[in-house]
């Protein structure tokens, strides 16, 4: 029995001394390289893209959403194209499903290049910890 709780003891004091010296040079590699500083640049560059895809985006929607009311007012009011077939809903949806699915594709660029800032931010703190 003392055998076994020796070994335990060993290992644990061996889990304590890896961890002392990890941190020890996780502090040097953080000091080395300021990945610190690193990550605030980086997630200010974020930032910033972000704020850029919501200022191309914002006007996008605002001219495809008056496109589809103009539309809309011409449907109203009887409008219809050359051959006299009602075509503008089949416009009106064509324009919302590409101005859709060109937002959810910025959207998504920028959710995943915030997942990997925050990624990065959880690592970064796990291992100063």
């Amino acid at each position: 029995m003392g055998f076994i709780r020796g070994v335990i003891t060993g290992i644990g004091i061996a889990a304590a001394a890896a961890a002392w010296y990890m941190s020890r040079a996780g502090q040097d590699f953080r000091d080395r390289y300021r990945v610190d500083r690193k990550l605030g640049d980086f997630g200010d560059e974020i930032e910033v893209r972000t704020r850029d895809v919501r200022a191309k985006v914002g006007p996008m929607v605002a001219d495809v959403r008056s496109q589809a009311e103009a539309q809309i007012a011409d449907m109203r009011s009887g409008a219809t194209d050359g051959n006299g077939s009602a075509a503008p809903a089949d416009v009106l949806d064509d324009a919302t499903a590409a101005a859709a699915e060109e937002a959810a594709e910025m959207a998504a660029d920028v959710e995943a290049k915030a997942a990997k800032v925050k990624k990065a931010a959880k690592d970064e703190a796990s291992a100063a910890e």
